[in-house]
């Protein structure tokens, strides 16, 4: 059984609603998982080079996968190391950017290759897109979020008058996951309350992997815990959670004196072995990212 991948080059001019699309070529691929394969159709950008003066003159490429919330975080860990910086996550649809500079045969093939052993469904687009504010962009969709006694929220909005949260978490996610907004996240907290209600949390010693925005250390920060060891591989990553852990005044990294809001944060780079060499453990380790991500981070 083969995949057809039908290849399309997307030229936008002026404003956005004034396009011109037109399918240049289609080819057909081998589907490596024979029958059992899950994609139909891939819809992909080729070759930067190919493209006219004036289309390389676009500076970003959007990806846009179909696919369940359930799943789109195993896809960021696999995109991110292609080149894909920016990730907007939605109920049904994954849309992920990477600077069109970059982007070439190999990273498409990667991809294709990536794709293909996560068996993710189809159909799958690439498109040039005219460049806007992105911050804006991000801004505009992204709203205050209740998760169990938390409200998390962007700093670039006010928490509404009549919430009932007990913690309001700012976290700016740039381009890490933790925003409150996906549903792992949200019971990741709501679970770390129920930690705090029993008692267990008071004192406790506790393992961030895969920190992302740092939501979750600073979470059990404020519920009381008296270290929180967070670390995670990428460190643009990081310096995000240090970000967040400011905004919400906490103490982080040699700040180790405690902090007015939460116990201090210690924020590593690197993967288990490199970032927690001679720790002698954990009263509870958090880790709200997808397996084939945590088995990178952890040792054998």
């Amino acid at each position: 059984m083969n995949v057809r991948v039908q290849v399309e080059r997307e030229r936008d001019i002026g404003e956005e609603n004034s396009r011109e699309r037109k399918t240049q070529e289609s080819t057909t691929v081998p589907n490596h998982f024979g029958d059992r394969g899950r994609f139909t159709k891939l819809h992909i950008l080729l070759l930067h080079s190919r493209l006219p003066a004036a289309f390389r003159l676009v500076s970003t490429l959007e990806l846009t996968l179909r696919v369940a919330a359930p799943d789109q975080e195993r896809l960021i860990a696999a995109l991110r190391p292609l080149g894909f910086e920016r990730f907007w996550q939605e109920e049904r649809r994954l849309r992920a950017y990477v600077p069109a500079a970059g982007w070439g045969e190999r990273e498409r093939e990667q991809m294709e290759t990536q794709l293909r052993a996560l068996e993710v469904e189809g159909p799958l687009t690439i498109r040039p897109v005219v460049e806007k504010n992105w911050n804006a962009h991000w801004e505009a969709g992204l709203a205050p979020v209740d998760a169990g006694p938390f409200l998390v929220k962007p700093t670039h909005t006010e928490a509404p008058a009549d919430h009932e949260a007990r913690f309001v978490l700012d976290i700016d996610p740039e381009m890490s996951f933790g925003t409150g907004h996906h549903a792992s996240t949200r019971l990741a907290l709501r679970l770390l309350a129920a930690a705090h209600e029993a008692g267990d949390l008071r004192g406790a010693r506790v393992l961030d992997a895969g920190t992302g925005t740092g939501i979750l250390a600073i979470a059990a920060a404020r519920l009381g815990a008296a270290r929180v060891l967070a670390f995670d591989t990428d460190a643009r990553v990081l310096d995000n959670a240090r970000q967040n852990l400011a905004r919400n005044g906490i103490a982080a990294e040699s700040e180790r004196g405690g902090s007015e809001r939460g116990g201090p944060v210690e924020l590593r780079a690197g993967a288990f072995a490199e970032a927690v060499p001679d720790e002698d453990g954990f009263d509870l380790v958090l880790a709200n990212i997808n397996r084939g991500a945590l088995s990178g981070l952890l040792p054998a």
